[in-house]
This record gives C-alpha cells, structure tokens and sequence, in this order.
C-alpha cells in the first residue's frame, strides 16, 4: 500500500481523509474474465439513456485480486455491459464489488462507481482432473447469487488481454443524491475512464466451466445473466494495473 499520508479537503473525513487522489496503482494483480452475451432488449433496461447498447458485443465478468494497491489490498468483481457512446465503443459499469472500505469509498467519490461492500472468493490457479481452473463467488446478505468457474488452457487468449482493456474504456454514470430535494440529484455525471495493464507475467485463455446466478432483491446481476449466452471463454491475468483520473462526457 502507498505511505499513508494525512490530507486535508479532499476526501472526507475532510480533516484526515480515507484515500489519496489518482492515479491509482495495482501492483502484481491478477483477474480472470469471463465473456458473455445478453439477450436482445436487456441492456437497455441498465444503460443510462446516453449509452446505445451493442448487441453482439462481448459483455464481461472480472474477478479480480489485488494483493496491494493505492488503497490497500482486496478483491473486487465488475459485471461489464459492451455499449458505445457517440460512436465511440465501451463498457458500462453496470456493478463493481468490493470487500474494502477504501476501495468502496474512493471509487464511489471519485468515479462515482456503483460498489457495494461483498464477500468475494477468487481461488489460486487449482489442479483438478489434470486441469487448471479457478473458481470465484459472490454473496451479499447471505446469498451467493454468483459463481463462476473457468478452466485455463495452455494456449494463450485467443484475444489480446491488454488491448481489450486499453480499448474498451469504461462508461459509467456518477449521481450524487441532493440533500434537500429527493426528486433531483446534486450531481450527474457521465464519465469514461481508460484503465491501463502492463508487466504481463501470465496469460491463459479460458474455457468457462459455468456462470451460475442466482436472484437477490438486494442485486441485479442474475437479472442480467439468467437468459444470457455464457458459454464464450475469456481469459486469465497477471500483471500490472493503473487507474488515472477520468473524463467528463456530459
């Protein structure tokens, strides 16, 4: 983790603040991403109304371990909707997963990141059966309402893990309640964020085993997944990350 270093006015508590500005650095991380499809009218229910839903496009699943960064270890997951903006293709954040109150707190603050707090399991490369395979889960309110499982292959990714990420920014929509008037919000913001990978270590491709969801009141992602084409692979990382400041579309 970064020295911490005590900052006034600009996160709170504004006298002693939770997390430092960006960028944000994710040292030796590693991920698994799952590909899937939505069915045809799904995505407009989620996407902000600027962002045009791409139907054929690869949605994602990310799994994801960060043994130290900025804010400190933890494990997050992303549930990713391929969508474009102005001709421009990306990825809507529709759910981000954390078991960090940093991580929680400075990606709601400062990207306006939908994060809940979760418990989240991603396994260490396992053998099974002569197979490589990692497995995850997530469970919120005592429901596991996702679980996933893919096995590595020897080959590499049939698709570049570095230009994936570094093409396809991330769309998302930061709102901030207003205090006074719940009918209106003090902020709205519609954002896009280039997320860098370096200093590759490992790369696999990935068959997927299984996406399993289950529905929860408290989350959408079965909501997302349980009609959703799940069976297009992916791919396993190990390498370096970097969050930077983000843009403002509208």
């Amino acid at each position: 983790m970064t020295d911490y270093q005590r900052r006034i006015d600009y996160s709170m508590p504004r006298q002693c603040g939770l997390f430092p500005p960006p960028p944000y650095s994710y040292p030796n991380m590693r991920a698994i991403v799952l590909l899937f499809r939505c069915i045809s009218g799904i995505k407009e229910k989620f996407l902000p109304p600027e962002l045009k839903p791409i139907e054929y496009g690869f949605d994602a699943i990310f799994f994801s371990e960060y043994p130290d960064s900025t804010v400190g270890p933890y494990y997050e997951n992303l549930i990713l909707l391929n969508c474009e903006y102005k001709n421009q293709h990306g990825a809507f954040v529709l759910n981000i997963y954390v078991d960090s109150d940093e991580a929680l707190a400075a990606g709601r603050e400062i990207w306006g990141y939908p994060k809940k707090l979760c418990d989240i399991k991603l396994s260490p490369i396992e053998m099974s059966e002569e197979k490589k395979i990692v497995h995850g889960s997530l469970t919120r309110k005592d429901i596991t309402f996702l679980e996933i499982q893919g096995q590595l292959l020897d080959d590499p990714p049939g698709m570049d893990p570095k230009g994936m990420v570094e093409n396809m920014p991330l769309f998302n929509l930061k709102l901030i309640p207003d205090i006074a008037d719940n009918s209106k919000f003090a902020l709205r913001q519609l954002t896009r964020t280039d997320m860098k990978w370096d200093n590759f270590t490992k790369k696999f491709g990935v068959k997927t085993d299984y996406i399993k969801s289950k529905a929860s009141k408290y989350d959408i992602c079965h909501d997302v997944l349980k009609d959703a084409q799940r069976d297009l692979g992916g791919f396993y990382v190990e390498c370096d990350q970097t969050l930077p400041n983000g843009v403002i579309l509208k």
